[in-house]
């Protein structure tokens, strides 16, 4: 009997992992407060593609009582007749999807103007967040389309989409928003003459696994998304003015000559893949890029990883360490610094600056001869 309780008890609780929504707040109810303004202006986790995000909406806005569920959603500009661009929204997966591998995907939309269109609505599986400050317009190939997921009407004008998918490739970030393949002035000239912009309202947003499928969730992963505040700001490297070195720096126990001239450059937590140590953001190379015709006057580099203080020591030593060693590659490779004149190291934690993702960074100080 001992073992059949403990075999039944293994099974639901094998049964509920598998169950398990790997979509960090799919319901969107926990609020993001940035700091730039003490505001919100986002949902927790979740990352709009421009610098300014809109289309969250919640309690203040003229659109409170439609949500599906709880107060807020997500108001998707899928197309507008004034211009070529559109509203996305992403987030990190708590695992990553897998290829070969089956995904259930639910979630409820509705529209103001008519019922949701479906061909208005995608989701998109990727490996690296997308940052602009430009208004954007994606159309990848192999996005998830909703025409042929089943509907089910609900109140308030709400609708559930249901659909099952097999991945092809392994990925850990969804974008949400509209994929199609036409222009956005097509969409208006061949069906919507009357209208000059198409809102989409998504709420409680689900990806779970397949019976069959083990997700195993990484809580870290949600913590880290949590704990990045800053929506308005734009994501660039910071280069602080040449300086006069104000006290002698250490490297290897050698003192810096005090009258040397450091540049410093600071690549942010943004730029690279979440809790990973690839860099994402093309815009480094870019930044960096006026090194090249100055590598002759540099007599060395010195590059210093940290992280903020989520996950264990341990972890975080090592992802600072190797968050170093990338940028020395790129510096290599991308710009042409000869490595030898390079050192890097991993400090670990930071506890530097009171906002935790100024704190996910790496340093680069560049000795001039």
């Amino acid at each position: 009997m001992k073992h059949l309780l403990l075999f039944i008890f293994s099974l639901l609780t094998s049964t509920a992992l598998f169950a398990q929504n790997i979509v960090v707040n799919g319901d969107l109810e926990d609020v993001n407060i940035c700091v730039e303004h003490n505001a919100l202006c986002s949902p927790a986790g979740w990352f709009y593609f421009k610098a300014d995000p809109v289309g969250y909406l919640n309690p203040g806005s003229a659109n409170k009582s439609i949500s599906a569920s709880g107060i807020h959603h997500f108001n998707l500009m899928a197309a507008s007749a004034q211009d070529s661009s559109r509203d996305y929204w992403q987030t990190k997966l708590l695992c990553p999807v897998e290829p070969g591998k089956k995904y259930s995907i639910s979630l409820k939309i509705s529209a103001t103007w008519a019922d949701p269109n479906l061909n208005d609505l995608g989701f998109w599986f990727t490996n690296k967040f997308i940052y602009t400050s430009k208004d954007t317009l994606l159309q990848p190939n192999n996005y998830v389309g909703f025409l042929d997921a089943k509907v089910k009407s609900m109140k308030n004008g709400w609708f559930l989409i249901n659909k099952e998918i097999t991945v092809s490739d392994t990925a850990s970030i969804l974008v949400i928003g509209n994929f199609s393949k036409e222009k956005n002035s097509d969409l208006f000239a061949k069906r919507r003459r009357d209208i000059k912009s198409i809102s989409i309202f998504v709420d409680d947003i689900q990806i779970n696994c397949d019976k069959e499928t083990a997700c195993i969730i990484d809580s870290h992963i949600k913590d880290s998304l949590y704990a990045i505040k800053r929506r308005h700001s734009k994501i660039e490297l910071i280069k602080p003015p040449t300086i006069e070195t104000q006290k002698p720096l250490c490297q290897d126990s050698v003192l810096v000559k005090p009258n040397h001239v450091v540049d410093t450059f600071s690549i942010n937590s943004i730029q690279f893949a979440l809790d990973d140590s690839r860099i994402t953001d093309k815009s480094v190379v870019k930044m960096l890029a006026p090194l090249s015709q100055k590598k002759d006057a540099i007599e060395r580099m010195e590059v210093i990883g940290y992280t903020d203080d989520l996950g264990t020591e341990e972890h975080n030593w090592e992802l600072s360490k190797n968050r170093a060693a990338s940028v020395i590659k790129l510096l290599a490779e991308e710009i042409g610094i000869d490595p030898k004149i390079i050192s890097a190291r991993g400090e670990g934690i930071s506890k530097k600056y009171e906002q935790k993702d100024l704190n996910r960074r790496v340093d680069i100080f560049i000795y001039w001869k």
